[in-house]
């Protein structure tokens, strides 16, 4: 299960890989956590449009498990961490992934570290024991914009070569229009695939996607 703060997460973080695992015949399940819908930051034709991105993108991944959950975006610092925990441990219990994708907890974008510490608290082996493997994503613009000061840097220990799967990725990416712009925009096409292209070198393949594992249990 890849959680995702925002809808784009998923694509940008670990696209990708979701796209290998489901040609490897693995159940993959998307959860998003903040929701734009009677949201007073954005309108009627941005939620119209989101909306319809979000049904496009989850037939094209062909999910196992979805789930939206209903946390304001622009405003996940204001609701109460049980309430955050409690709607991503519901998913979890739903689904029983045995691995799960997070943010990375020092992303600049401040709901990331929200979802980071909720869904972390989740994935205690007392609590949802079925969760083996914990990674964190890297999320272009987010995760590579976090300040100096924070002494916790992306360290990559895991690499995924998508050389198979990169072109279907940015193919999907395309979907979020209003997350797409030209290039040297930090989320335009060449820069995700100059990234996959940095990373597949570090790992000897032709592209890749980064994690970190934070938590495995064999």
């Amino acid at each position: 299960m890849v959680i995702a703060v925002h809808p784009d997460d998923e694509t940008l973080g670990c696209g990708g890989t979701l796209l290998r695992l489901k040609a490897m015949g693995k159940q993959t399940g998307w959860l998003i956590v903040t929701n734009s819908n009677d949201n007073p930051h954005y309108s009627e034709v941005f939620n119209k449009n989101r909306n319809a991105e979000v049904e496009q993108v989850k037939e094209a991944y062909g999910f196992n498990y979805f789930n939206w959950l209903t946390f304001k975006a622009s405003e996940l610092e204001e609701a109460k961490k049980f309430d955050v925990v409690q709607g991503i441990d519901k998913a979890l219990k739903e689904f029983k992934p045995d691995t799960v994708f997070l943010p990375f907890p020092w992303d600049i974008h401040k709901e990331h570290q929200v979802t980071f510490e909720a869904a972390l608290a989740c994935t205690k082996v007392f609590r949802n024991p079925f969760v083996k493997r914990v990674i964190l994503m890297e999320t272009p613009s987010e995760t590579d914009f976090a300040p100096a000061y924070v002494v916790n840097s992306f360290n990559p220990n895991l690499f995924i070569d998508i050389s198979g799967h990169l072109d279907r990725k940015l193919e999907i990416m395309q979907i979020f229009k209003s997350e797409v712009q030209p290039h040297p925009f930090p989320r335009s096409l060449e820069s995700l695939k100059a990234l996959s292209t940095v990373r597949g070198g570090q790992a000897g393949c032709s592209a890749a996607e980064s994690f970190m594992v934070i938590k495995e249990i064999v």
